[in-house]
């Protein structure tokens, strides 16, 4: 039985000799909990109901960091039951801890890891689970959790480094904004009085320019409310079916960004691949599982027509390609090792070569990014002190 079919409790106990246990049970009640924990030769001390977690999300990085504590434990000779102990205690993250808690108590049960995981689909994705239940079968759980904890640590390092580049430009963007806000609302006003003082005609870049200052500073709320709105409106969005599609088509075809998006699916998809592969997974269930790791709808909807068309005897390089979403040298390479022989070794090439040249593609593009953001942020500044000294100038020319 799944722990998340029934209620959950946490719970403090004492064992025979005085030490005290934390921990998660299921029971229908709480004196259920209590008779159970008592049956377990525990005293309880304080039993509360478990908070739900649906909305909580484990991190890449603490996801490979679990994983990899356990097959190092795995490889030391501990079982299943003693690992996730230790994970539990060296664990300080608190809702980490409760679900790795849950996992233990259903893996005491009689479940085995795969099942107990299958129980948080919102945690744990189908590569992970379908790898791990390889693992068990074939007795190479280990060596199955190094593959994922190996996968998780490449995806995990090219996200830093992106993240990192785009750091610097997305500062830059954002001080620039804020100080061009800024001056439109509390400084730009202060000369408008003075303006209208003068009683004179305003040239129309200074008329503009107050028309946007008065906008923004009389009907902030507004575009307030705008922004809310439309943040609500696109979350709300990506929920349905078909929002999601219309955002994920959109992404495909932006220029510059599109391009990037397609290296990225190109690379995830094939190092989702190679792990499968490499765990002995057949290729029309590793592209049922991989196509996941894309997460893009459009692509899932593409690579489920390549699966059918394997399914019916066909190679995977040619329905590759009528997706018309991979790029050509994948489809190359992929057709080359379904010829040699060597699939495997293949996508992991396509996968660390594409890794490789998304890096650099986006380093290019900040490259461009910052000198052109400066060169724009000076522009809008020019143009907002030249709005403001034109009918200073036009004053000082006036005949005394």
């Amino acid at each position: 039985m799944r722990c998340k079919n029934m209620p959950t409790f946490i719970y403090k106990a004492a064992d025979k000799d005085g030490i005290i246990r934390e921990g998660i049970s299921s029971g229908e009640t709480e004196l259920s909990v209590v008779e159970s924990l008592r049956q377990k030769g525990l005293c309880p001390i304080k039993i509360k109901p478990k908070k739900d977690n649906t909305l909580f999300r484990l991190k890449r990085k603490r996801l490979a960091y679990l994983f990899g504590q356990l097959s190092s434990l795995l490889n030391a000779g501990m079982n299943i039951d003693k690992g996730l102990d230790i994970l539990i205690k060296i664990t300080e993250h608190r809702q980490t801890k409760e679900v790795l808690c849950q996992i233990k108590e259903n893996v005491q049960k009689g479940n085995s890891l795969s099942t107990a995981l299958s129980a948080y689909p919102h945690l744990f994705s189908n590569l992970e689970i379908v790898m791990i239940r390889i693992g068990e079968a074939s007795g190479t759980l280990n060596l199955a959790l190094e593959r994922i904890t190996e996968l998780f640590k490449k995806q995990e390092t090219l996200r830093s480094q992106i993240i990192s580049m785009l750091i610097y430009p997305f500062l830059m963007i954002s001080v620039g904004a804020g100080v061009i806000a800024t001056v439109l609302i509390f400084v730009v006003p202060r000369f408008a009085s003075i303006f209208q003082q003068m009683g004179e005609a305003l040239p129309v870049p200074t008329q503009i320019l107050l028309w946007i200052s008065h906008a923004m500073s009389g009907y902030w709320w507004i575009f307030a409310c705008l922004l809310v709105g439309g943040i609500i409106g696109y979350r709300l969005a990506l929920k349905t079916k078909i929002g999601r599609s219309i955002f994920d088509g959109c992404l495909l075809i932006i220029p510059w960004i599109g391009s990037l998006i397609k290296l990225s699916i190109a690379a995830k998809f094939c190092r989702s691949m190679t792990t499968l592969l490499d765990g002995g997974i057949t290729i029309i269930d590793a592209v049922k599982i991989a196509k996941y790791s894309t997460a893009n709808s459009i692509v899932i909807k593409r690579i489920e027509i390549v699966q059918n068309k394997i399914q019916e005897g066909s190679g995977i390089a040619i329905p590759l390609r009528e997706t018309k979403i991979f790029p050509e040298l994948m489809i190359q390479m992929v057709a080359c090792g379904e010829e040699m022989g060597n699939l495997k070794q293949m996508l992991m090439t396509v996968a660390d070569t594409y890794d490789t040249t998304l890096q650099n593609q986006i380093f290019r593009i900040v490259a461009f990014l910052e000198p052109a953001m400066i060169l724009i942020m000076g522009i809008v500044v020019a143009g907002i002190v030249s709005a403001i000294l034109l009918p200073i100038f036009g004053m000082s020319q006036l005949p005394v």
